[in-house]
């Protein structure tokens, strides 16, 4: 009925029918569409299906690699078929395409952190008594003019050797005398300092006596004054004066400033009849402060005098207050004179400063 050749056609022909229709029974029970085996293609594709997913699941499909060497883009699109259960449908897209190595992102600098500081606990401010206190005074300044050498009582032969410091008055000299129990001057000498106005130094005159007795008590004064010959500033020591012997010298006692005048200022304008004096004294010895002002032409304008005590305790001075009434018809210059007067058989001030003041009626 067929020639050999037609029957191995048919044959050949019935196998293929059998292959392909087992290959759409195996395609359709793995939810793959029948069209997909019977559509060419340029290149080879592998699917690999995943199981069946829950309906809050997405399906992914996964990358199989091909031996193709080119990347495919493949966008499936699957639609599950009617079933008893809830309808599920999904979608699954891949690109397969080369990227870019990302670029790396810099955060924010790290910041320093603070190291915590210990916090300081509040401390007890203790509540002021109501016992006065003490209030320390400023220093006083060292002495305008002192003797350095000799000392309180030192015992001298002649010449005596004096060492000061100084500084010339207006009419600029320096006088140094000697001044013997009786109230004479045993000597004088009047320094001349003009070629050094307004200078402050050291001056060591030799100041040599004779003495009728074998020893006399003596005040070595140092002074200058103004071009109207009133007092600027003084200072003294007492020495034993020998006629033969050997000079002993002790160490002076006076190095700061005695009376410290801290209102008014030097040249200041007082009016009103009465000025207040303001300050500090030390006293040199136990005679009262004497307080005199004096006009240009030496007459004396007003004058107070107060019982003042010596420091105490930690004091180097005593404060002190005094109102001196005054009365002058017209604008007058004054010196104000504050002095001490000696408390030993030798007569004189051995001690006095000074500052210049203009009165108003």
């Amino acid at each position: 009925m067929f020639s050999p050749k037609n029957k191995i056609d048919f044959l050949l022909g019935l196998a293929v029918l059998c292959i392909g229709g087992l290959s759409l029974a195996a395609c359709a029970g793995r939810g793959v569409p029948g069209s997909w085996l019977l559509t060419p293609v340029d290149q080879p594709v592998v699917v690999s299906a995943t199981p069946q997913p829950s309906p809050t699941e997405t399906l992914a499909l996964e990358e199989i690699p091909t031996l193709a060497p080119p990347p495919v883009t493949l966008v499936a699109e699957i639609t599950l078929p009617a079933e008893p259960s809830p309808t599920l449908s999904a979608t699954a897209s891949a690109t397969l395409q080369p990227t870019e190595a990302g670029t790396p992102t810099f955060g924010p600098s790290p910041t320093r952190t603070r190291t915590p500081t210990r916090t300081r606990f509040p401390t007890r401010t203790p509540t002021p008594s109501r016992t006065p206190t003490v209030t320390q005074t400023p220093t006083p300044p060292l002495a305008f003019m002192r003797i350095q050498k000799p000392g309180p009582y030192s015992k001298v032969s002649s010449p005596l050797q004096v060492e000061a410091l100084v500084s010339p008055g207006e009419d600029g000299y320096v006088y140094v005398e000697l001044i013997g129990e009786d109230g004479r001057v045993i000597t004088r000498q009047a320094l001349d300092y003009r070629s050094f106005m307004n200078r402050y130094f050291y001056i060591n005159p030799q100041v040599p006596f004779e003495l009728n007795t074998a020893a006399e008590t003596a005040r070595l004064v140092v002074r200058v004054q103004d071009r109207f010959q009133r007092p600027i500033y003084l200072c003294s020591v007492e020495v034993v004066l020998m006629r033969l012997g050997r000079s002993e010298i002790t160490a002076p006692q006076i190095v700061q400033e005695p009376y410290v005048v801290r209102s008014p200022r030097e040249g200041a304008l007082i009016s009103g009849g009465v000025l207040r004096v303001i300050g500090l004294a030390r006293l040199v010895n136990d005679r009262p402060l004497i307080f005199e002002l004096v006009d240009e032409s030496g007459q004396l304008v007003s004058n107070a005098v107060i019982e003042h005590s010596q420091p105490y305790g930690d004091l180097s001075h005593v404060p002190f207050e005094v109102f001196i009434p005054y009365s002058v018809e017209k604008e007058t210059p004054v010196r104000l004179i504050i002095r001490q007067e000696s408390a030993t058989r030798i007569p004189g001030t051995v001690w006095l400063s000074s500052i210049l003041l203009t009165l108003q009626p």
